[in-house]
């Protein structure tokens, strides 16, 4: 293994060292061949002056270039365990030296480094699944485009079949087309490429533009949408992301909802959160199926036909997340399916200006 520079920098000390030994030793036979040819008791004194002088300057010489050879020694030794992943202390903690803080600085150094590279092959392996998925969701409305492609070429079609197809190929165009942006939104928000800038804001205007969002497609099934409760309660939120996390879990409520039925909302302030509740009646979902509902692709056993590619939800509990909250699904009191997001909110203000109650 080719040495690192502090390793030969000791090298270097000792060779000083030896050198310097050697120089001494040269000296003191000269100095001792002098004194025993002159008879001139100044001279012998001059010289046992000088021997002694130049000793004195040796020992601290030697005790210095000693004390740089050891802690080079172990600087080299320092930084060869980090080099290979396995950081030690060669320094005393305890010791408030320049060396045990230039260790500390190192260490800190190594783990903020050893992080960022564990969160980069995190990364690489989380980007890796999702264009696996997004390849295996992809795969299905590409066979239909081309079915139905094929379908369109033929000449004995009627006109009535022909506007069918017309129609099935635009609504999986439209659904690559969604498939392709959610994709963009969960990868953008697992790896870290979406950083969500909560702030205290008030929750109202928030619902309202996911409300408005979904209104035509509600209206279009007969359905109505009614908000209660503390809607002017305060949350700590990001403004766009906290309003796509409810623009899904409402886009859900009316996709899978009963035609002609009523969608309730209701805002409620807790000890730590604000609560809004989402409730329908619609596609019933067995009691085990509700911890599944937030899993990726997932789609319950009663959707059918129903457009949908089970990433709604999940998106909108990834964005909850980010902020410090949450949510569950389940079903009311009086057995409609209620899904409930929790956001946090500013503590000692809620709780200065409304009941404390816990989720």
């Amino acid at each position: 293994m080719k040495q690192g520079f502090f390793y030969r920098l000791r090298q270097d000390t000792d060779r000083i060292w030896k050198s310097g030994m050697g120089l001494m030793l040269i000296l003191l036979f000269l100095c001792m061949g002098i004194l025993s040819h002159s008879p001139d008791r100044g001279m012998i004194v001059i010289i046992l002056y000088g021997v002694g002088c130049m000793a004195v300057f040796a020992g601290f010489y030697f005790l210095i270039v000693g004390r740089v050879s050891d802690v080079l020694y172990k600087l080299g030794d320092m930084m060869e365990g980090l080099a290979q992943g396995r950081p030690k202390e060669v320094f005393p903690a305890a010791e408030d030296t320049i060396l045990s803080r230039l260790q500390s600085q190192l260490m800190r150094l190594y783990d903020c480094l050893h992080s960022y590279e564990e969160r980069e092959q995190q990364m690489r392996r989380q980007l890796d699944e999702n264009i696996g998925d997004l390849v295996h969701q992809l795969n299905t409305p590409v066979t239909n485009i081309r079915m139905y492609t094929e379908f369109l070429g033929r000449d004995d079609l009627t006109p009535q079949e022909r506007e069918r197809f017309l129609s099935c190929l635009a609504g999986q165009a439209h659904k690559l087309s969604w498939l392709g942006e959610s994709f963009s939104q969960i990868s953008r928000l697992e790896t870290g490429m979406i950083r969500l800038k909560p702030e205290r804001q008030k929750l109202q205007p928030l619902i309202l533009q996911a409300v408005g969002q979904v209104m035509e497609k509600a209206q279009l099934r007969g359905m109505e949408i009614s908000l209660k409760g503390e809607v002017q309660a305060e949350v700590l939120a990001d403004t766009r992301w906290t309003a796509e996390a409810v623009f899904n879990v409402l886009d859900n409520a009316v996709k899978y909802g009963d035609e002609n039925s009523m969608i309730e909302m209701e805002v409620a302030g807790l000890t730590n959160f604000i609560s809004v509740a989402v409730r329908n009646r619609g596609v019933k979902i067995d009691q085990e199926e509700y911890h599944k509902l937030f899993k990726r692709f997932y789609r319950g056993k009663g959707t059918g036909e129903t457009e949908g590619s089970g990433l709604g939800l999940y998106i909108a509990r990834k964005i909850l997340e980010q902020e410090k909250g949450y949510i569950t699904a389940g079903k009311s009191n009086d057995g409609r399916t209620e899904f409930v997001i929790y956001l946090a909110c500013d503590q000692d203000k809620h709780n200065r200006g409304m009941g404390k109650r816990s989720p």
